[in-house]
């Protein structure tokens, strides 16, 4: 009986090598099955969206368009309704409960026009004073602020950039002095009628505020959208109550810890510029830039040398960052913690749309915004944002 023959390339004692794997890639979508086209129904879905979105864009564009055109009329019921939820607290303690709600929101409003007044009439002497005393002070910095400037021009000079780009030489400066004009005269009526409107706003939210409250209620539809939204008013009322609390005593701190650094370095009425302070750091970012441009040119009129003149306002900006990287994320804590590009562009928007007073309630109405982004579901998303 015959063996069948192996082949050459085999031997008996080498096993057969195994053929090389081979590895194949296959991107992605190769193995995906191919995509059907959409229904008539998704394609109405996703026109549907893409139509909300652009309808929201223009309901905000609607909604800043009014308030800049209407900024006499909105502009006092904001400020009567945070004032309003600041005080609403209070007005359920125990010594005002007690109380008729009229009477006990009478109270309050009282209490917080005579504080305010009080420390107007504090301020308002030297205040006068250093507004006459503003051209002198002009005067008095005008030689300092050269002084200082004086060798970076001989640099420039030295260096022949004026030849190259052709500047001609500084000449006697013209000062004209022209007659106060009377804005501020004809603007006294309106700002009256807008404090007084403030007043009450401000009472009428606190004594028929919770009726409002209890009416906007009834009309959601459920029992949790009810619930969701009584949740959402008592946060913001409790958490925009505390913030302002919390912003307006570490204010006051610093106002009083730079009358003292005022007062050791000599500077004249110390108090007003303390006060100044306090009420400039309800304002972030911009409040203390103007407050320590404020010290410097008070500092350039006092003082002989460049380093002393120097001192008022480096100073306070070492107590300011103090206050606002230390004082006030220890007593406020990381609840209401709010990225400060978003801070600025939203103090940039409503300073466009209000001025002054748009920046003293940006900072409130974005705390109002991030708390309700965290409670509702569908923009929670912004609220991290806002982080």
């Amino acid at each position: 009986m015959s063996t069948p023959e192996r082949p050459d390339d085999a031997s008996p004692t080498t096993p057969a090598t195994a053929a090389p794997a081979v590895v194949r890639v296959t991107l992605p979508g190769d193995d995906d099955p191919p995509r059907l086209p959409l229904s008539n129904h998704a394609q109405r879905l996703a026109a549907l969206r893409a139509n909300s979105r652009l309808l929201w864009v223009l309901v905000l564009g609607v909604i800043l368009y009014t308030c800049y055109f209407a900024s006499s009329l909105i502009l006092p019921v904001v400020v009567a309704a945070f004032f309003a939820m600041l005080l609403s607290p209070l007005i359920n303690r125990v010594p005002l409960r007690w109380l008729p709600r009229g009477l006990a929101a009478l109270m309050l409003v009282a209490g917080l026009l005579g504080s305010l007044g009080a420390v107007g009439v504090f301020i308002a002497n030297p205040a006068g004073d250093w507004v006459r005393k503003v051209p002198f002070v002009v005067r008095e910095a005008a030689p300092k602020l050269q002084a200082m400037v004086k060798p970076l021009y001989e640099a420039r000079r030295a260096s022949g950039f004026d030849e190259l780009a052709g500047d001609p030489e500084p000449g006697p400066e013209e000062v004209v002095v022209r007659p106060p004009r009377d804005d501020l005269v004809s603007a006294t009526p309106k700002v009256l009628g807008s404090l007084l409107a403030v007043i009450l706003l401000t009472f009428s939210f606190l004594v028929y505020g919770d009726d409002v409250l209890n009416k906007l209620l009834m009309l959601r539809p459920t029992r949790a959208q009810k619930r969701l939204t009584a949740e959402i008013v008592q946060q913001i009322q409790s958490d925009l109550s505390r913030y302002m609390v919390t912003i307006s005593a570490t204010s006051i701190a610093l106002g009083g810890a730079t009358a003292g650094l005022l007062w050791y370095l000599g500077v004249e009425d110390p108090l007003l510029w303390g006060v100044l302070a306090a009420a400039l750091n309800l304002t972030p970012f911009v409040g203390p830039l103007i407050m320590a441009l404020l010290l410097a040119l008070v500092g350039l009129s006092q003082f002989d040398t460049i380093g002393a003149a120097m001192m008022p306002a480096a100073g306070f900006l070492v107590l300011h960052a103090v206050e606002s990287n230390v004082l006030t994320p220890l007593v406020l804590g990381r609840t209401m913690r709010i990225n400060p590009l978003a801070i600025i562009l939203w103090l940039m928007l409503w300073g466009w749309l209000w001025g002054v007073a748009g920046l003293l309630v940006a900072v409130p109405m974005l705390v109002c915004l991030k708390i309700v982004a965290d409670r509702v579901e569908g923009l929670r998303s912004w609220a991290r944002l806002l982080e």
